[in-house]
């Protein structure tokens, strides 16, 4: 039995561990891409980089859940891990003075060492903390969580664009202090980790089942299909999401500033819509969200093709922020409610991997065809990409949106009726349908 002391304490440090790991990702997540550029890469490079490392490091995740089980200690294990990737980023930093065309491959290698130990751990951490959160509070706990370092997440985004922008005469020293700091801040969160509370795992010998054995069940288990749509939404996805960056920092030519307010548009919505997609999840259940969020995603490529103006590219950015919040935040929790936790920490790893793979060939693939596509729209090649995107995210829904479904007791919804709800025109419907009724009855 889990003492609720224990548990708050952990989810205490939890917090201030997820503080300090939401500083690394603000100084690093959207700054990936322009430091390749600033290292000259090119196009299929830039593809390879947001590829290879997703698909190296993705290995990694299938032993975790046997190496745990010998070790015992959920808590070592991921606390030494995140040393680790905070000593990658103190060293991509000092790469931003090494003047060399090997400078690429060495960020390349630390990308590949960075995400391999984050991609080890996170099965690990994902299990963790769905034994500390009690289960009927997933919803609102995650969303809550997420708000809050979202938050800082923002506030650390727009401190390195504007350290970006102070240092724009001095690229190479204002990438230099971005990544120094995002280093010490991971280095920060993996001391606050090791003073959680290690509950024990559950080790049932005969729950353990290889990849392959996963991967089998497809045709009957709900979990491998979830998985499936989850993974190719996401290929689908990566195919572009790379390309976004070189898109509007070399083809439109916004500047740091720009780009920045770009980007932190989708974190802002994504933060403020949270506590919506958490409230209704725990309502309506994960997987209905999950599939109305997911009918929204190919909405966002779309938009991209539209118009360059950056208010307008602002705007659509927030629209993706709210799209996908609730997108992630359903998929996690549905796994949480589909695996017992016996086989949680397997089937993380397992759902990770598989992810990671379509991440894999998605970037690869988008790197390959940045270069092959034909100009459809003027001035880039790169929109004939999103279009690509957006036509692989809608087969994927017609498809495989419907092949799984809720694992719990839920309310009752239309998936049409929760469309409206999340798209803000219910009220408009109920105005048309009265009026239907209205002149059906004259």
């Amino acid at each position: 039995m889990v003492n609720n002391d224990e548990r708050e304490k952990s989810l205490k440090f939890s917090l201030l561990d997820g503080i300090f790991a939401s500083i690394n990702l603000g100084f690093t997540q959207s700054y990936i891409t322009p430091f390749a550029l600033l290292l000259k890469a090119t196009n299929f490079q830039i593809g390879i980089l947001n590829s290879l490392p997703q698909f190296i490091s993705s290995f990694f995740q299938i032993p975790s859940a046997d190496i745990v089980e010998k070790l015992k200690s959920r808590v070592k294990i991921i606390a030494n891990s995140v040393y680790l990737q905070g000593i990658s980023w103190l060293l991509i930093s000092f790469l931003a003075f090494l003047n060399s065309h090997f400078a690429f491959l060495i960020f390349l290698f630390l990308l590949i060492f960075h995400n391999s130990f984050n991609a080890f751990a996170t099965p690990i951490w994902q299990s963790l903390m769905s034994d500390t959160v009690e289960k009927e509070k997933y919803g609102r706990y995650f969303a809550y969580r997420g708000r809050v370092l979202g938050f800082i997440t923002l506030i650390a985004n727009f401190v390195a664009g504007f350290l970006l922008f102070l240092f724009s005469e001095n690229k190479i020293l204002g990438f230099f202090l971005i990544f120094l700091i995002a280093g010490i801040s991971r280095i920060i969160s993996g001391y606050f980790i090791s003073l959680m509370t290690d509950f024990p795992i559950k080790v049932i010998p005969e729950k353990r089942f290889s990849y392959y054995s996963f991967i089998k069940r497809l045709p009957e288990s709900n979990f491998v299909k979830f998985t499936l749509y989850v993974s190719l939404i996401n290929f689908a996805t990566y195919i572009v999401a790379p390309f976004f960056a070189v898109y509007m920092l070399r083809d439109l030519n916004f500047s740091y500033a720009t780009f920045t307010l770009v980007n932190t548009a989708s974190t802002l919505a994504s933060l403020l819509s949270l506590p919506f997609w958490g409230s209704y999840a725990d309502r309506y259940g994960n997987a209905r969200v999950l599939k109305v969020s997911g009918i929204l995603v190919p909405l966002i490529p779309i938009l991209w093709l539209l118009s360059k103006n950056p208010i307008y590219i602002i705007l659509i950015n927030l629209f993706a922020g709210y799209a996908w919040a609730g997108f992630n935040l359903c998929a996690l929790n549905f796994i949480f409610d589909a695996a017992s936790p016996e086989v949680r920490t397997r089937c993380l790893g397992y759902f990770n991997f598989t992810n990671s793979i379509a991440l894999f060939f998605g970037g690869i693939i988008g790197g390959y065809l940045a270069n092959k596509l034909p100009i459809i729209f003027p001035h880039s090649r790169l929109l004939t990409l999103v279009l690509l995107s957006a036509i692989l995210r809608i087969l994927v829904n017609i498809f495989l949106i419907n092949k799984f479904k809720e694992v719990r007791k839920t309310e009752e919804i239309k998936e049409k009726e929760l469309l409206a709800i999340v798209l803000g025109i219910r009220p408009l419907i109920n105005l048309s349908e009265d009026i239907f009724l209205f002149f059906q009855k004259r």
